[in-house]
């Protein structure tokens, strides 16, 4: 980079960056021409911006001079340690002949560029520190001067008014892409959308305004509780819907049952809980999980994150959030009651054609009978055999009638105690749950199609056997520390059990393997046994029990 000139020039320099400034209104762009004007302005080998973060602590380091290949061999950037942390504690100019003498100095990480002349001014924005600007390294060897640094205080001045005007702008955006998607989430809510759909459209319309890497929104299912994953968007996790969060040790099974937001910068060392206990290609920074609905009555949650390194979510992406998940609650809600109003209707219908079915079709029928017995009294012994048989036949059709009748009540005898039917769903998750303690860890389970629907209820409760024994036989035989079960249903019920343990050995007994075929035998499936796919050489057991759905069968 050429020399700055005369004062004249650097002075021209200044008032061109100034005014270019002052027309950036994307913010990160901004950030990143303040440095580079900085280090064209003091003619500086190398400049940072150290952005700072709610705990006063270095949340975004931005540099200029340095390769990539550089800025990724030196690691993780600083955090306010040493005489970076100087600007921090006393925010005021900075200059220094050599940076390795000064007492906070601490020293440089594995292949940083050496660095000696420094120079550092504070960025104020609203009156509040904003970051610093940091620069090394002067052109020709000599100090940074008493002029370099007004120019980078006068830099700082019009950049702090840059920085305010591109974040109000930013805000003002934000807003206005949160009221399209409010508006269009309304819509869909009170036009009595699934619950699922709506849900979904949260998701992805949370991911948008927050500028997230993820969202995720869970349930809890009704019999057992545990968090089962409704929607989710971004970084590959739409594949991994149906999949049931860990019951403990999550953001999201602690916000689910305290009903408190939880709000970090940085998921993966957060000492509250651990991540969402999902499979993700990068680790995760930022991150907000918010109830749906208040402390106590929570009806899922919403969770949004941004990759490992990027900025925290701000104070109006934050409030944006706890608004997509109100909505959330609202439309859970709303699809509750329409399903109360459905059932309360189905109960009154049933209800009315019993009784008619009571006060009409069985008295005309017995009037019927009785009509027809005392023609039999007076009839021909063969007419009167006849009649006889007829009575009988009416006697047949009233206990069919009163058969009717009772079925219609509502009586259901596939529920549990507390009055609800207990679902495929709920009883694989309860046996996952039981197999736990003896496996030592909590498998990975997954749901995909309509589990709780399409499967009889025969069927179910083969496929809750083999789940049982397929764990426990991982817990006696297979010194694992991964299991995955994932439960699918669409033409036929398909149930698949992988571990990563030591897999079957050849002189094993088979006995259990031998009741699981059987079982698929029995309703026309099939069982196949082998080693877990890997990416190196196959390690570990998948079973794959599959049997078809019966056609023409009662919905369970």
């Amino acid at each position: 980079m050429a020399p700055t000139g005369t004062p004249r020039d650097r002075t021209n320099l200044l008032l061109e960056v100034v005014s270019t400034l002052g027309r950036g209104l994307e913010l990160e762009a901004l950030l990143h021409r303040i440095v580079e004007a900085a280090v064209e302005l003091v003619d500086a080998r190398y400049g940072a911006l150290g952005v700072l973060g709610a705990d006063g602590r270095i949340a975004r380091f931005l540099t200029v001079g340095m390769p990539d290949d550089v800025v990724a061999a030196i690691g993780p950037y600083p955090t306010g340690h040493g005489v970076l942390g100087e600007l921090i504690r006393d925010p005021v100019p900075l200059r220094l002949h050599d940076l390795s003498t000064h007492s906070a100095s601490v020293g440089f990480p594995a292949h940083h560029p050496p660095m000696h002349t420094f120079v550092g001014v504070p960025l104020r924005v609203h009156g509040s520190p904003f970051g610093d600007l940091y620069l090394t390294d002067k052109r020709g060897g000599s100090d940074f001067s008493a002029e370099d640094e007004r120019v980078l205080e006068a830099l700082a001045a019009a950049a702090s008014v840059a920085v305010e005007n591109a974040r109000l702008y930013g805000v003002a955006r934000l807003r206005e892409r949160w009221a399209r998607a409010n508006d269009w989430i309304s819509r869909k809510v009170l036009s009595g959308s699934m619950p699922g759909d709506v849900l979904t459209l949260i998701g992805s319309q949370a991911r948008e305004v927050a500028d997230a890497d993820l969202t995720i929104i869970a349930v809890p299912d009704p019999e057992t509780g545990r968090l089962v994953l409704q929607s989710a968007s971004g970084l590959g996790s739409e594949a991994q819907v149906g999949s049931v969060l860990s019951a403990d040790g999550t953001f999201a099974s602690l916000t689910f049952r305290t009903g408190v937001p939880i709000i970090t910068d940085e998921a993966t060392t957060d000492e509250r809980a651990a991540g969402l206990s999902l499979d993700l290609p990068v680790a995760l920074g930022p991150l907000a999980v918010w109830p749906l609905g208040e402390a106590g009555s929570a009806r899922g949650v919403l969770a949004a994150a941004r990759a490992q390194g990027r900025e925290p979510f701000s104070s109006v992406v934050v409030e944006a959030l706890g608004a997509f998940a109100a909505q959330g609650a609202v439309a859970l809600e709303l699809a509750e009651g329409r399903a109360d109003a459905e059932r309360v209707a189905l109960l009154r219908d049933r209800e009315r054609i019993a009784r008619d079915l009571h006060d009409l079709a069985i008295q005309r029928l017995y009037a019927t009978g009785l009509s027809l017995q005392r023609v039999a009294r007076t009839a021909p012994p063969e007419v009167a055999k006849q009649l006889a048989t007829a009575v009988d036949e009416v006697d047949e059709a009233i206990t069919l009638v009163r058969t009717t009748i009772y079925r219609l009540q509502p009586v259901d005898p596939l529920v549990g105690a507390g009055g609800r039917r207990v679902g495929l769903r709920s009883r694989a998750i309860t046996a996952v749950d039981a197999a736990a303690t003896a496996l030592g860890f909590d498998p990975r389970l997954r749901f995909e199609g309509a589990v709780d629907t399409l499967v009889p209820p025969d069927v179910a409760e083969h496929v809750v056997a083999v789940l049982s024994e397929a764990l426990s036989n991982v817990a006696r035989h297979a010194s694992a520390s991964r299991v995955d079960v994932r439960l699918t249903v669409a033409d036929d019920v398909c149930l698949t059990v992988s571990d990563d343990g030591v897999g079957i050995a050849a002189d094993a007994q088979h006995s259990g393997l031998r009741n699981l075929a059987r079982r698929a035998d029995e309703l026309g499936g099939s069982l196949g046994v082998g080693p877990t796919d890997r990416d190196t050489a196959p390690v570990g057991t998948r079973l794959v029990w599959q049997v078809p759905l019966p056609e023409d069968e009662p919905l369970g």
